[in-house]
């Protein structure tokens, strides 16, 4: 069988590579989904085809595979998460002769930006506010336990290693050196580089954030920005509720930074605002798409149409004003986090103002949509089986 003519490769097929599916799909190019094994996006009928593979190695071999060094046309890889990336960054020089890649992947910035303790000192280097920062390997860590700042978050410099260790939270929250002396014997010695991290106070309402394309001439041909309203897990963890809203400083900042390193691509940044200094502070930047980038397409700024269109040498989308007011939602990590505000006390942050980017005037889904209903089957099924096995896991069924 000859296989089919496709323009855009999409690695990842989670709710975030879904949006970048169904963006290149409805541009009219055709897609292949390469993604893990009951992944939301292998269910969508935008897909012109799909490769399921069990590891990140396993679906970057599977590209290199299918695809010959040297074709006349290749096509567009689009990455959606930092496991496939990492792969993608070591193979760089392979794929670079079978498909277009972001210069970013290529040139090394994108592996200092998911190295967070490399970030931070990119930041530092470049006048950057961030959260006061102390790092330490897992087996140094006790001699700060009365140096850092509580309440702090501890997490992995290099989480992607360990996020299947960790139990779905994306790190440790300390309140106090009590906290620290119950939690520090719980965090696995394979964490490598622990990051604790002072928390900025205030709600997760006063997170901002920024997406957007930059040409390899540094110049920004799209952008977005919204405000954060409710994350999960609560407090620390990715969006579960975002609405469009425009926040000009949360864009010069982002920006700033990122042409100053010379990036090329697609990111993603978030920033939060000290409430008593007014400050914005650096918390990440995400050199790919990012989970909420579905927003992006309803606010009608085509980000992953705009990568590929430069990558191909095709003519650029014209740069379109977002649309604000604009609310996307996972809804049923939304509704657990809903749940934990309205039961949590002496939680360390107060509850998100859901109302303070203004009225809503349209919404938008991670994954449901009227066109393509079957990926939100997939999602349930997916998230059902990870509370099983997390549950399992805690009453001891499972190792």
């Amino acid at each position: 069988m000859i296989p089919k003519q496709i323009d855009v490769i999409v690695l990842g097929l989670s709710p975030t590579g879904l949006y970048a599916v169904r963006e290149a799909a409805r541009a009219g190019y055709k897609v292949l989904g390469v993604g893990a094994p009951r992944a939301p996006g292998a269910w969508s009928r935008y897909l012109a085809e799909s490769v399921v593979a069990q590891t990140a190695k396993a679906r970057v071999d599977a590209i290199i595979t299918r695809f010959p060094a040297g074709a006349e046309t290749k096509p567009v890889l689009i990455v959606t998460s930092d496991q496939d990336l990492e792969v993608v960054m070591a193979q760089a020089d392979t794929l670079s002769t079978r498909v277009h890649l972001q210069k970013s992947y290529q040139d090394g910035l994108a592996a200092q930006i998911l190295d967070k303790d490399m970030f931070y000192q990119i930041c530092d280097a470049n006048d950057v506010l961030f959260p006061k920062l102390w790092a330490t390997s897992v087996e140094d860590a006790k001699s700060y336990r009365d140096q850092i700042s509580y309440p702090c978050m501890v997490k992995p410099a290099r989480i992607q290693d360990v996020k299947h260790l960790m139990g779905g939270t994306k790190g440790w929250v300390l309140k106090s050196p009590l906290d620290f002396d119950k939690v520090l014997p719980r965090i696995p010695v394979e964490a490598g580089t622990l990051l604790m991290q002072e928390i900025v106070p205030g709600p997760e309402s006063n997170i901002t954030l920024w997406c957007g394309f930059i040409d390899q001439t540094g110049t920004v041909r799209q952008r977005l920005t919204a405000r954060k309203l409710r994350q999960y897990p609560s407090g620390f963890g990715s969006a579960s509720l975002v609405q469009s809203e425009v926040c000009e400083k949360t864009a010069e900042a982002a920006e700033r930074l990122l042409t100053k390193l010379g990036y090329c691509g697609i990111a993603a940044a978030e920033f939060k605002t000290h409430p008593d200094t007014n400050e914005l502070q650096i918390i990440e930047v995400n050199p790919r798409p990012s989970l909420w980038f579905a927003l992006s397409s309803a606010a009608g700024v085509p980000l992953v149409e705009t990568a590929i269109a430069e990558a191909t040498g095709a003519k650029l989308p014209p740069m379109r004003e977002q649309r604000n007011g604009v609310r996307w939602r996972y809804v049923l990590k939304d509704m657990a986090s809903k749940l934990f505000y309205a039961r949590a006390k002496n939680f360390v942050l107060p509850a998100p103002n859901v109302k303070r980017a203004g009225p809503v005037r349209a919404r938008s889904d991670v994954v449901g949509a009227w066109t393509d209903p079957m990926p939100v089957f997939g999602d349930m099924l997916g998230l059902t089986r990870k509370v099983v096995e997390r549950t399992a896991e805690k009453l001891g069924f499972k190792k």
